[in-house]
């Protein structure tokens, strides 16, 4: 999900133009790196410490699910709503955060929903 994770933000995704620092630059090719390095990584480490410390598998996935919802607005959607609409525009800093947020919300939070799920009937069927 950490790769593909722009192409989840559907109300963002109609908006994106082309990237202000590359025209021919595609939105996969801007992400793959941080979507590996600074959301998956972090999260697979996260889930493997949870899986082997025996701590309540609920909220190690739920906590799993909100860091997914947080790195993945901070390292991706605000840098994609940057380089690929506020810059062919005139946003200041809240109204670039505030406008991707409000369009980012839902998705994340389906997407922290659904790891949620299929960690934890992962764990069930595991177990």
């Amino acid at each position: 999900m950490s790769v593909f994770q722009p192409f989840f933000d559907i109300f963002l995704l109609f908006q994106y133009g082309p990237s202000a620092t590359s025209i021919e630059s595609f939105i996969l090719e801007q992400t793959i790196t941080i979507s590996l390095l600074y959301l998956a990584l972090p999260l697979i480490v996260l889930y493997l410490f949870i899986k082997k410390s025996k701590l309540n598998s609920r909220t190690g996935y739920i906590l799993i699910g909100f860091l997914f919802s947080i790195i993945s607005f901070c390292k991706i959607t605000l840098f994609l709503f940057t380089d690929r609409i506020a810059a062919w525009s005139t946003f200041s800093k809240e109204e670039v955060f505030n406008n991707a947020l409000y369009m980012a919300v839902p998705t994340l939070f389906m997407q922290s929903v659904v790891i949620f799920k299929i960690l934890y009937k992962n764990n069930v069927i595991e177990n």
